[in-house]
């Protein structure tokens, strides 16, 4: 892990041993109380994946390299000039490559950004704040020296004919079930959602 994440690391995990703490309280007192149970259930679930953004860069590197996770409806799609498609999630900071056969690979780029393209030798760019260009090889690997995206953003997505098999969110369906991970806004709409219709339900009770 890098040292830059230590601090990131003691504070989730301090922030989920709290959290586990008062669920378990809550689950305590729920006894018999199934909808309030399965409200603490969901609740915790969402919890955990709006803090995917901060938890996703504790891991060491390369551990989800292979492990598909549920891809944004609106996440970037960009075509490669060999036909495969990258789909970079900003909100995670994360690009997954897809080919002939699904996805393929993914990788971290740890940084905010906002535009994103593909360069005519099928390498990755991304411009992150400060307007500073970031390049990554196809396998996710950081091409060096950074440039700045001051000296041009020469980026095309759409240029290339896709030769692969991209799914909608993801392409097992457990990923794809994973709606909360899909964004940072679901999960804590789910979350809020969920909160409105376990307070509904007991007030018909009432």
């Amino acid at each position: 892990m890098s040292p830059t994440f230590v601090p990131a690391f003691v504070f989730l995990f301090v922030f989920f041993v709290v959290m586990a703490i008062k669920m378990y309280r809550d689950w305590q007192t729920a006894a018999g109380d199934l909808p309030r149970k399965l409200a603490i259930c969901v609740g915790g679930f969402c919890v955990f994946a709006f803090c995917e953004p901060i938890w996703i860069n504790v891991f060491p590197s390369r551990v989800l390299d292979h492990i598909e996770l549920p891809n944004s409806p609106a996440a970037d799609r960009l075509t490669a000039p060999d036909g495969r498609v990258f789909v970079v999630s900003s909100p995670i900071a994360r690009v997954q490559r897809y080919g002939p056969n699904g996805f393929e690979m993914g990788f971290l780029y740890g940084r905010k950004a906002f535009e994103f393209g593909m360069s005519p030798s099928g390498n990755i760019l991304i411009c992150a704040t400060g307007k500073e260009l970031l390049t990554y090889s196809p396998d996710g690997n950081e091409v060096l020296p950074r440039g700045s995206c001051k000296d041009g953003f020469g980026a095309s997505w759409s240029s290339y004919p896709s030769r692969a098999r991209v799914p909608t969110i993801a392409s097992n369906w457990l990923s794809a079930l994973a709606v909360p991970f899909w964004h940072p806004v679901a999960a804590w709409l789910i979350a809020l959602l969920t909160g409105l219709f376990y307070l509904g339900f007991r007030r018909r009770l009432t």
